[in-house]
């Protein structure tokens, strides 16, 4: 350890080193920046002074310049730029909403902010170009830009919701989406395709999506009302059921990911759900208790219901045959039914 000191009393959002002055440090966040010195093995920082150039704003990003110059990103959309310790001059507008990340390298300056754009800029900070995400074929309403990198002719970008895109800034109406996931949460609910090789999740961000395992992407994505806790393939892979925390139970057809019923018959979360192996039956198991049972056939109408667990359900399980079912709760118990 070289040094260490208290940074601010609350948040700290950023921080940089200083390329052009090696023992300067930069740090930002909460209705504050601070401009440290290292000296040996002492830092001592000085806070930033906002005077009347503009209002004392939350900061949320940084980039070091040339010239003892700073630029920062703020809450409310405008860039903050420093001289030394004072705030010399403000770019009002520069994004709609909160800008989250700032990037420098030889071409300028790069920023990314909440309102889903991506802006950039030459090295005194003049405006070049700007990039609306969510204006683009693979952009949605609420996309927000968290980290942004620039080099030459490309920019890569990512998002609150788990996503990079890289953007060819000659055809940057053409974004690239190279990478995306769940993001709101946690992951919950994992089962395989019995027929291919696909894997379906869904989480508490609302949504169950369908991954190819052979070239490691995703290739269709369903949006939910409710956090999804469970899932589970039928048994030819023709229709998905999937487990709500709201306690009711969805079920899809796989090849376009469209509903084919919605039922709720129990109040606490649905943990897990499984088909029986000749897709007659589909088990529901709850915190509530009870597992209860459907007839696919049917349209899913409930036929049974195995009822003496004294807690939640943990886990079900079919026998080959299809005429037995067991389970395992909360209280440690196993317990086994047979199908009429």
């Amino acid at each position: 350890l070289l040094a260490s000191a208290t940074g601010h009393s609350d948040r700290i959002f950023d921080i940089s080193w200083d390329p052009y002055q090696p023992n300067r440090v930069v740090s930002c966040g909460v209705k504050h920046i601070k401009f440290w010195t290292l000296c040996g093995n002492a830092l001592t920082a000085k806070r930033g002074i906002f005077g009347k150039t503009g209002d004392l704003q939350t900061i949320l990003c940084l980039a070091c310049a040339k010239e003892d110059i700073t630029y920062s990103g703020a809450l409310n959309g405008d860039i903050y730029v420093w001289k030394g310790l004072n705030l010399v001059r403000t770019i009002q507008g520069a994004h709609s909403a909160g800008i989250f990340s700032m990037y420098a390298c030889e071409e300028g300056f790069a920023t990314g902010g909440r309102d889903g754009c991506i802006r950039l800029w030459d090295t005194d900070f003049k405006p070049i170009t700007k990039i609306d995400l969510r204006e683009t074929e693979q952009g949605y309403k609420g996309l927000s830009i968290r980290s942004v990198c620039w080099k030459a002719d490309r920019l890569l970008a990512g998002t609150q919701d788990s996503e990079i895109f890289e953007v060819i800034v000659r055809e940057r109406d053409k974004p690239m989406l190279i990478l995306q996931g769940h993001c709101e949460g946690e992951l919950w609910a994992l089962a395989l395709h019995p027929k291919k090789p696909l894997a379906v999740t869904g989480s508490d961000d609302r949504s169950v999506r369908l991954w190819s395992l052979a070239d490691h992407a995703l290739i269709a994505r369903c949006n939910m009302e409710e956090a999804v806790r469970s899932v589970a393939f039928s048994p030819d892979g023709s229709q998905l059921a999937l487990g709500m925390k709201d306690g009711s139970f969805i079920v899809l057809r796989v090849r376009d990911m469209t509903e084919v019923v919605h039922i709720k018959d129990r109040k606490e979360v649905i943990h897990e759900m499984k088909f029986s192996p000749d897709g007659s039956y589909l088990a529901v198991g709850s915190n509530d208790g009870p597992v209860d049972v459907y007839a696919v056939a049917q349209r899913y109408k409930k036929i049974g219901e195995c009822s003496k667990s004294l807690s939640f359900i943990t886990h079900i399980d079919w026998s080959l045959d299809s005429k037995y079912l067991q389970t395992n709760d909360g209280a440690g118990e196993r317990l086994f039914y047979k199908m009429p």
